[in-house]
Formats: C-alpha cells, sequence, structure tokens
C-alpha cells in the first residue's frame, strides 16, 4: 500500500519535503509563498485535526514555545489552529539532529559532545528561567546546524509550570526518562538535568544507555551505572568528566546538578582544561573532519581531541 502523498500546500506556505513524522504529527520543509523563506511546519495528523483533548495539547505547545527565545532554541515563526490544518511554524535547521548524528559518525569525542551539551544547557537554562521544564530530552530533539550551531528543539511535551503532576501517566520518550518519572512522580527541572546526562552518555558511547528494557529493568541499571569505559588516557579529564557523568545522572534528584547552570560550569572545567573557548567552532571543526559540512574553520584551530 502506497503513502499518501503529502499536501501541496498548508495555509500560506509551499510544502517541499516530508522531513519527519511521529505519532501526532508530521514535519515538512515548506516555503513561505510570498517571502521564500524556508521553515519547518509541523502539522497535526489528519486523524487528530478535530480532536478537542489533542487540539488543546497543540495549543499548549503554541503557546509555550511562542514564548521561547533563545539562540539555542529552535526559533518559533507562527502558528495556526484551525482544522484541518492546525500546524506551528519553526526556524528549519539544516543539519542534524544527534541521533543522525551519532549514526553517521558514530561516539562523538568528548570534548565535541562537552560543546555540544553545554550549548544545548543554555537554551535549556533559558526555559527554566521561564519556568518552563522541557520533559523530552533525547538526542533527536538536539539539533545541530552545519555551521555548529546546537538548538533545542520540540517542545510538545513541555509544561509551564515548575511542576506537574502527571500521576499515572508516561511522560517523555522510553528510554530517555529521569527515575522518578518512572515512578510517575511530578516533573520537575531536576528531571530534565537527568535527560541531559543521558544525552551526554550517549554521545560518548555511540549507544543508548537504556536499551529494550522494562521500567523494573530500567530503575536497577540506574541504580548502578559505572564508568568505567570512560578512559581517554588524560587522567585529570577522566576523573572529572566521570564526575559529571555521576551527578548529572543521580538517581536522587537532590543530588544532581540542581540546575542547568551549574552543570554548564562543570562542562566548561572540562573544555577550560584544554583551552576550548569557541564551542560553536570546535564543534564545526569537528564536523569538518568528518565531512559532514563543507563550511571552513577560520583559524586557530582548536585541541578539540583528547
Amino acid at each position: 500500500m502506497s503513502e499518501p502523498a503529502h499536501p501541496k500546500t498548508i495555509g500560506k506556505y509551499e510544502v517541499i519535503e516530508l522531513v519527519g513524522s511521529g505519532g501526532l504529527g508530521e514535519v515538512y520543509r515548506a516555503r513561505h509563498e510570498k517571502s521564500g523563506e524556508i521553515v519547518a511546519l509541523k502539522r497535526l495528523h489528519e486523524r487528530y485535526q478535530t480532536n478537542r483533548k489533542l487540539l488543546g495539547l497543540f495549543h499548549k505547545e503554541i503557546m509555550i514555545h511562542s514564548r521561547v527565545s533563545h539562540k539555542h532554541c529552535v526559533r518559533f515563526i507562527e502558528a495556526e489552529l484551525t482544522p484541518p490544518n492546525a500546524h506551528i511554524v519553526t526556524e528549519f535547521v539544516e543539519g542534524y539532529n544527534c541521533h543522525n548524528l551519532i549514526r553517521e559518525a558514530g561516539p562523538i569525542p568528548p570534548l565535541v559532545a562537552c560543546c555540544i551539551l553545554l550549548d544545548m544547557l543554555q537554551g535549556l537554562e533559558h526555559l527554566h528561567c521561564l519556568d518552563i521544564v522541557h520533559s523530552d530530552l533525547t538526542p533527536s530533539n538536539i539539533m545541530v546546524e552545519t555551521t555548529g550551531r546546537v538548538l533545542l528543539a520540540d517542545f510538545g511535551l513541555s509544561s509551564e509550570q515548575e511542576f506537574e503532576d502527571y500521576a499515572g501517566m508516561t511522560v517523555g520518550t522510553p528510554g530517555y526518562q529521569a527515575p522518578e518519572r518512572l515512578e510517575h512522580a511530578p516533573i520537575t527541572a531536576l528531571a530534565d538535568v537527568y535527560g541531559a546526562g543521558i544525552v551526554l552518555h550517549e554521545m560518548l558511547r555511540g549507544e543508548r544507555m537504556f536499551m529494550n528494557m522494562n521500567d523494573a529493568e530500567t530503575k536497577k541499571r540506574m541504580q548502578s551505572l559505572k564508568y568505567d569505559w570512560v578512559a581517554t588516557g588524560h587522567k585529570d579529564f577522566d576523573k572529572h568528566l566521570k564526575g559529571v557523568l555521576s551527578t548529572a545522572l543521580s538517581y536522587k534528584p537532590q543530588k544532581r546538578y540542581p540546575s542547568p547552570r551549574e552543570f554548564m560550569y562543570a562542562l566548561y572545567m572540562c573544555l577550560k582544561a584544554f583551552n576550548i573557548r569557541y564551542t560553536r567552532r570546535a564543534v564545526l571543526q569537528w564536523m569538518g573532519d568528518k565531512q559532514l559540512t563543507r563550511l571552513p574553520v577560520q583559524p586557530p584551530l582548536q585541541r578539540i581531541y583528547v
């Protein structure tokens, strides 16, 4: 059975191609009919366009994303809630999400992974300052532009409160949830810190932390995480990186970094030891080495490999 053809236009946008599809909707690369601006357009699946509950959740995403304005967050442009074309329009990021980046290049060098996460945490800190909890930090929701710029994306599961009680509900992507979420406890900003730790772990290892496990198996592993695999050959750096992972991935929320800012500082200390001052340039330098971008890196080159 062939896939249905995508629409030629949605609102005032000409659809160019389908770039992704999820449980609630599709994401298209599109062009504004007058300005010619290339955008990402996320539209609810046709079967959900008249579902009042899902339209409500979509409206919540619009309200949250429209408040977000930061250089490390995907830029909101506009939205439409009228069926059959309820959609959100954001900037189009020419590049990769971290999931595809790992799939293309394998494990990311530790210093480069620290650069990517440091920039993403700046966007996350902005969200937390607005009392927004992302609730779905995964490699797929962290975009790396071919210029080396890192952006946080997808606010579909975000909450506008300091904490929100989803008792009895599964919130987030399986394998990327904090321990307290597996116990259906209220969502807090500390769950995002744990999610960022999972992403860092995956970038360093090149594989998922929790693969094909049920909740009981996942919680058991969360309580006995080991970091003996961190072995770059630089003793002090290894010790610091193990400490960063063990703190971010602490089973007890109160033992984690209390905010993205403290997490950022710990990563900054890793980079400072190697005199890496320009995170975006470091990411671009590595992408150039991996032939993931054709953009040249301006000197001086930084020491991005351990």
